[in-house]
């Protein structure tokens, strides 16, 4: 096992449909440790890549003989095959997740009888940490983001979007996890909000070793705080696309201050410009 690996997948072939293929990963290694975003054009796997990985959906075809090896940390004989965990009942899928993943969409999923205090400690509480540890890390976490102490024991209804937002935020990152799914965490924040949501998390994640899978539209956000960008390859089928996720579109760097590069060492000057024109043409490709 190569070091540091979060995920190792080989011959996956996702589908909702048996006819109909929405995301496709020949070879593919994740690393543990850091931040990857998922970029591409809509409707060909981004939210099916982490609903895969997350154990949200089963959408795998067997008939692909596809694995994903999931190592939540360096000893190789505790990996896991994701796939195999569909044969369990649901309870004991639910568990697993509970144990390894953490979660954070744009919607915000918060219970609306809670209070936010509750909703954010939820999570913990639930792994048996208590209520005072609980509230300290996210009382902790709220300052960092802007969030008044007094919002903790509020109604959900007396919170603003913005504020249920971060308070989702608040809610996965406290959590013990391994990995950290995000579809559109962002979406409904203002810049200066959503970069500062994302360094707390880049760091949460290189302090504790945990590895970060954002799906996202916002190509600054990528371009600022991924360690990988992920590109989705649109692939031309009758009757539609789907998404194909290839090494010569991955985009790597070393660190925060290296320039963005392709796998074979080919830098990218500007990236914002780059990914931009990449889905601009990509989408052409379709049509």
């Amino acid at each position: 096992m190569p070091q540091n690996l979060c995920f190792a997948i080989r011959n996956l072939l996702c589908s909702y449909r048996e006819d109909k293929p929405v995301l496709s990963i020949k070879e593919l290694d994740i690393p543990r440790g850091q931040l990857i975003f998922i970029l591409g054009l809509s409707g060909i796997g981004k939210s099916t890549f982490i609903e895969t990985l997350g154990l949200m959906n089963n959408t795998v075809r067997y008939n692909q003989h596809g694995t994903i090896q999931f190592y939540p940390d360096d000893n190789a004989q505790s990996a896991y095959e994701l796939t195999e965990l569909w044969d369990k009942d649901d309870e004991e899928i639910s568990r697993f997740r509970n144990d390894y993943f953490s979660f954070i969409f744009q919607e915000t999923n918060l219970m609306p009888n809670f209070t936010a205090g509750e909703n954010m400690c939820i999570s913990q509480l639930i792994k048996g940490v208590s209520l005072e540890e609980a509230r300290k890390q996210v009382l902790d976490v709220m300052s960092q983001l802007y969030l008044p102490a007094t919002a903790f024991d509020k109604h959900i209804t007396a919170l603003s979007g913005g504020q249920r937002q971060r308070l989702a935020f608040v809610r996965a990152i406290t959590s013990d996890f391994a990995v950290l799914f995000g579809d559109e965490p962002t979406g409904n924040l203002d810049k200066e909000t959503a970069f500062r949501l994302m360094k707390i998390l880049k760091n949460n994640l290189k302090t504790e070793d945990r590895t970060g899978i954002i799906v996202s539209h916002d190509l600054e956000l990528a371009s600022a705080f991924a360690d990988q960008i992920y590109l989705l390859t649109p692939v031309q089928i009758e009757g539609g696309i789907y998404g194909e996720v290839t090494e010569r579109n991955i985009l790597v760097r070393r660190d925060d201050h290296s320039p963005w590069a392709h796998t074979d060492g080919r830098t990218i000057e500007n990236t914002v410009d780059y990914l931009y024109q990449y889905l601009n043409v990509a989408e052409n490709i379709t049509i």
